[in-house]
């Protein structure tokens, strides 16, 4: 502020300020088109992000599930080690459809219990760890499996071809654990439209050149964790895939993820 010495006519001196009124404040609004541009960046800011949202999800999915698959393995190991290196069943005695890897039922009326799985001494949890990326609308005739499949035929079982046997095969039978499936993601569908849960990881062929149908699930955007033997765990891409028994097709079969990876042959299961 600055102050002036003014003479009056009494020769007294006075102070006068040389401040005016206070500025008057006005207020911009913004207009429609302003608005509009705002919105217009902010619809682009989103288009951009939710993409990579949307991979850093399926990315941190892949690597739960590949940590659930390293537990299963993990825990079968284990029960091989306090079983005469027996692996776990995978459905002894088949035919009977009472039992599972991954849990028991008194009747086949009835889901399968994880609580009763010969392999929960060796989890944390009461159940099979399910994978985050496996959303299916209604459950499957292995409900219980949380989305993982079991090398039944090679490994759940010590022949293949004896549907009544309730013993698997022995950990020091595989030749190369290293480059055989232990588990992997699975699923089914026996209607070309839904994916159900399975809980067994077919091979390429039943025997004696009989075609399986697939149930590998490529949901990890067209990979699949595939855990081995060994303890180690890895992605797999699709490589080919078939029409199913149900009637499938191949190209739909093909649409729902379903397939194999590796050659088309069981070098990849059995234990040679």
């Amino acid at each position: 502020m600055n102050l002036l010495i003014q003479n009056t006519p009494l020769g007294c001196r006075t102070l006068r300020s040389n401040v005016g009124p206070p500025p008057t404040l006005t207020h911009h609004a913004f207009t429609s088109i302003e608005l509009l541009v705002v919105i217009a960046i902010i619809g682009v800011v989103i288009a951009i992000t939710l993409p990579a949202l949307g991979a850093a999800r399926q990315a941190t999915h892949a690597v739960v599930c590949a940590s659930n698959l390293r537990q299963l393995t993990l825990a079968n190991l284990a029960y091989a080690h306090d079983n005469n290196q027996h692996l776990v069943p995978g459905a002894p005695n088949f035919l009977d459809n009472l039992r599972r890897w991954h849990g028991e039922r008194d009747t086949t009326n009835q889901p399968f219990d994880p609580g009763r799985s010969p392999l929960l001494p060796y989890f944390q949890t009461s159940a099979i760890k399910e994978c985050p990326a496996f959303d299916t609308p209604r459950p499957g005739f292995e409900s219980g499996n949380g989305g993982y499949g079991y090398n039944q035929r090679y490994l759940g079982t010590d022949n293949p071809d004896n549907l009544r046997s309730e013993s698997s095969a022995r950990l020091h039978h595989a030749k190369d654990p290293t480059n055989t499936l232990h588990f992997a993601d699975t699923a089914f569908s026996t209607d070309g439209v839904e994916i159900i849960e399975y809980s067994f990881a077919e091979p390429p062929s039943h025997g004696q050149g009989f075609p399986a149908s697939p149930s590998i699930h490529f949901r990890h955007h067209h990979t699949t964790n595939a855990a081995w033997l060994d303890g180690h765990v890895n992605p797999q891409t699709l490589n080919f895939t078939r029409a199913s028994i149900y009637g499938v097709s191949q190209t739909t079969n093909q649409q729902l993820s379903l397939g194999w990876f590796g050659p088309d042959n069981n070098t990849l299961f059995d234990l040679e």
